[in-house]
């Protein structure tokens, strides 16, 4: 009689205090990004119809750098994957990459945020405004729920997280495309 193969358990890194605190602020980041989504498609929230040339190229120039880390973090966990060619570059150092890169990633996306919700009025394309509004409110969230799994379920988080970072790079580069784009291009 065979035996049924001994399953395998997955090694994950213990999450630090790093993880719990970024899971915080991108929580509430996260919220506090769907709620005003959410008022403003009900036109409930009148944007203060304030435009800062300056502020602008500052929030274009941060969401371009956005957008190339969350590329980076793309390419650092597909090939700590095993997806694309390591190189030789150890695991370890992609991984450290990966996770100082990501905790750059959201501060710099955060304080972007802060200026986006508070600065910039009604938009003059209000389709791209939506779309910019969507893929930042749920960046903020699925990143939210990625850390949420990797600190309390990390059996779960090892086949759903890499599914979860391809969408928030994927959200980040909307962002990005929706915003700083239309301003580098003369759209905005």
């Amino acid at each position: 009689m065979a035996e049924a193969p001994a399953r395998v358990r997955r090694r994950t890194r213990r999450p630090d205090i790093y993880t719990t605190v970024f899971l915080i602020l991108t929580a509430v980041f996260g919220g506090w990004a769907l709620v005003l989504f959410i008022l403003t498609m009900l036109a409930i929230a009148h944007p203060a119809f304030f435009y800062s040339d300056q502020k602008a190229l500052i929030k274009a120039l941060g969401a371009t750098v956005v957008a190339v880390l969350a590329v980076s973090q793309l390419i650092t966990m597909e090939t700590t994957m095993g997806h694309l060619p390591r190189r030789g570059v150890p695991i370890r150092l992609l991984m450290r990459a990966h996770r100082w890169g990501g905790r750059t990633a959201l501060v710099l996306a955060a304080a972007v945020a802060y200026f986006c919700l508070t600065d910039l009025g009604a938009a003059q394309q209000p389709l791209r405004a939506a779309m910019h509004g969507f893929f930042g409110a749920t960046a903020f969230t699925v990143v939210a729920i990625k850390l949420a799994l990797i600190r309390f379920r990390p059996e779960v988080a090892y086949n759903v997280a890499p599914w979860l970072g391809r969408y928030v790079a994927f959200a980040f580069i909307m962002i990005w495309a929706t915003s700083a784009l239309a301003y580098f291009t003369g759209n905005l």
